[in-house]
């Protein structure tokens, strides 16, 4: 095998990443564990800075929590899944931004704005690390736009349901929610995968299918 490019092409290939090779084994553990819970008080931290920080309403203008959401299932999949469904609970009941009825009723946006961007990541081979520009598009087009746009609108449509905004306040809530999570995800959750990943990538905790 010619060596430098079967040193080269780890580095840049997301396909390569994302392959389980012959012989490997994986399975889910102790550190799967602890890295959920990790990442639940990281995202407790954030979130609750986040609600606090810039609120409106029942929502925040800058909500960087979804950035830990998105990064945490891109590197520990549903692992960080579950951290990113967890936290908002209870960052939410921290700061007074819903109740509990209503955090417990945004649990499927909340997956959608965890999972999305691991999913495509993975079914699209875009590197952790986002070494190319189609991999920052394929994390910010899914991961980061079109989670938020599907989180937003969840979110805002419990609020409606639960009598907590008005019908005309609702189009002004929704899109407030969308860009006051997208510009912190795109940021934090970018510097996160480009300069975190490549650690995380060599460690026993990244999970290359969905639990292990």
């Amino acid at each position: 095998m010619d060596k430098d490019s079967g040193s080269e092409r780890p580095t840049t290939d997301g396909r390569e990443v994302w392959k389980v090779h012959e012989g490997e084994h994986r399975e889910s553990g102790p550190v799967h564990v602890i890295m959920t819970a990790l990442f639940i008080g990281i995202g407790i931290v954030v979130g609750t800075f986040g609600s606090l920080a810039v609120p409106i309403g029942f929502v925040s203008a800058f909500w960087p929590g979804q950035a830990v959401q998105a990064v945490g299932a891109v590197w520990f999949g549903a692992w960080g899944i579950i951290a990113g469904v967890v936290f908002p609970i209870i960052s939410n009941t921290i700061s007074g931004s819903a109740p509990l009825p209503v955090s417990l009723a945004y649990i499927p946006g909340n997956m959608v704005q965890a999972g999305l961007a691991a999913w495509a990541m993975k079914h699209f081979h875009a590197h952790p690390s986002l070494k190319t520009r189609r991999d920052w598009i394929i994390f910010i087009a899914f991961g980061v736009i079109a989670a938020n746009f599907v989180g937003s609108l969840w979110g805002s449509a419990i609020l409606l349901t639960f009598g907590l905004i008005t019908a005309e306040a609702w189009p002004i809530v929704w899109v407030g929610w969308w860009i006051g999570n997208t510009i912190p995800g795109v940021i934090f959750g970018g510097i996160l995968l480009k300069f975190v990943s490549p650690v995380i990538i060599d460690s026993k905790a990244f999970v290359k299918n969905w639990w292990a």
